[in-house]
């Protein structure tokens, strides 16, 4: 009874908060779409072969990277003016408009100069038929996100978890269908799932904006270019090492080192997916500037409540959950999601650091703490691939966070002291709850 009590003062506590209940429902969006990712690719192990799924997260990979760039910080320009403009209208489709321009334009970039920097995939993208696929996935990745940002910046995480369900659950079915097409069947199957995910987001960002879509480009746009192309380069550095690091595998190693290591980092992606909710929460609720550091406070405490114990699991039953996709994956790559769990911890510090300053509009230094993450990261990864195999590779990007994670705490006043009442207060908190 008294457990039951407690739960309930817990559920009341988290869902009063908007800061906390936007962060749960995109915690509980991240978990979903990882638990059906991992039958996604435990299916996908089955019935393709570790060079096939090696040469999809490539590919995957090449386009996330495209999708992101494409993005020229849209996305978390979307976050941020939305909750503090009225013409709601304007600035989505504006955003929605540029994002497809954008995303076309550096996908044909990075077709054309494929044989520079990533040889091994000529292959497979070596026809009309997979060069249109892979444009045609990227926009909707591209797409997908932006509808993810404008969900969360209107606090209905809810709908966001809806729209992933669907692309995840639905991308599982043609997997067995498309198998004699080999990576671009894995990808095909994706790009279904994404295709009716959007149609449902749409539909439901009408209930939360009364949006109407249309492929127009408003003056509001210019208002926001500062901010926008400010998180471009931030979220490009930010991103890049977990893009760039399969590809830097699939040329020193083999693809089917760059599918182990792909398994490892999306299993990971879990305890990321803590910080990034947290993070995303936290720039939406900064439009009220009384309570910014209030709710500063509040997500360091809810984001070190759900990591630590997190990664204590991670460590115990990671390479259990590795074996369920295929025992091959347990003994190639669990050292290697330990790694990148281990590196959840700094993350999270240098991902609320940069929030803050994201917050503050102080961008400047946000691009700069990302550059220096990815610079050591890049730097590390090539010596260290050659000297331990993967595991050299998330090696380099836990040191390059531990890095940034100091440079952070550096800048707090007696981090000990800030440290030791961050714990105190998690204490109280139990006690109240």
């Amino acid at each position: 009874m008294k457990l039951k009590i407690n739960v309930s003062k817990i559920m009341n506590y988290i869902f009063g908060d908007s800061l906390l209940k936007n962060s749960v429902y995109l915690m509980a969006t991240n978990c979903v779409a990882s638990s059906l990712g991992f039958f996604f690719w435990i299916i996908a192990a089955r019935f393709y072969t570790p060079k096939d799924i090696g040469i999809t997260s490539a590919i995957f990979s090449a386009i996330s990277l495209v999708s992101m760039i494409g993005s020229i910080g849209l996305n978390r320009a979307l976050i941020y003016y939305l909750p503090r403009e009225r013409s709601a209208d304007s600035i989505i489709n504006s955003c929605f408009t540029m994002n497809i321009i954008s995303s076309i334009i550096f996908s044909l970039i990075f077709l054309s100069g494929l044989r520079i920097w990533s040889p091994e995939l000529v292959f497979t993208l070596n026809n009309l038929e997979n060069i249109l696929i892979f444009i045609i996935v990227t926009i909707a990745i591209s797409n997908s996100t932006l509808i993810g940002s404008v969900f969360t910046a209107g606090r209905r995480s809810s709908f966001q978890m809806i729209k992933e369900t669907t692309y995840h659950f639905i991308k599982m079915f043609p997997l067995i269908f498309f198998m004699n097409l080999g990576a671009i069947g894995i990808l095909l199957s994706m790009g279904i799932g994404l295709f009716l995910s959007i149609i449902i987001g749409y539909i439901l960002l009408f209930k939360v904006w009364k949006y109407t879509p249309r492929l127009r480009l408003d003056p509001i746009i210019k208002n926001m270019a500062r901010f926008s192309a400010a998180n471009y380069v931030a979220d490009v550095f930010y991103n890049l090492p977990r893009l760039i690091l399969p590809i830097i595998i699939l040329n020193m190693l083999s693809a089917k080192y760059v599918g182990y290591f792909y398994i490892a980092m999306m299993v990971s992606g879990l305890l990321y997916g803590v910080f990034l909710s947290v993070s995303n929460s936290l720039l939406v609720e900064s439009s009220d500037k009384n309570q910014l550091w209030s709710n500063i406070n509040k997500s360091i405490k809810f984001n070190l409540i759900i990591l630590i114990p997190g990664l204590f699991l991670f460590i115990m039953f990671g390479k259990f959950i590795l074996n369920i996709f295929n025992p091959d994956y347990a003994v190639n790559a669990t050292t290697t999601m330990i790694i990148f769990s281990f590196a959840s911890i700094p993350l999270s510090i240098v991902n609320i650091f940069i929030t803050v300053r994201n917050a503050q509009n102080r961008v400047l230094s946000m691009i700069k703490m990302n550059f220096i993450v990815t610079a050591i990261t890049i730097f590390l990864s090539i010596p260290l691939v050659k000297m331990m195999n993967i595991e050299g590779a998330a090696l380099a990007y836990l040191i390059a966070n531990i890095i940034g994670a100091s440079i952070v705490i550096n800048r707090i006043k007696n981090p000990v002291e800030f440290t030791i009442k961050i714990f105190k207060d998690i204490k109280k908190d139990f006690i109240h709850i």
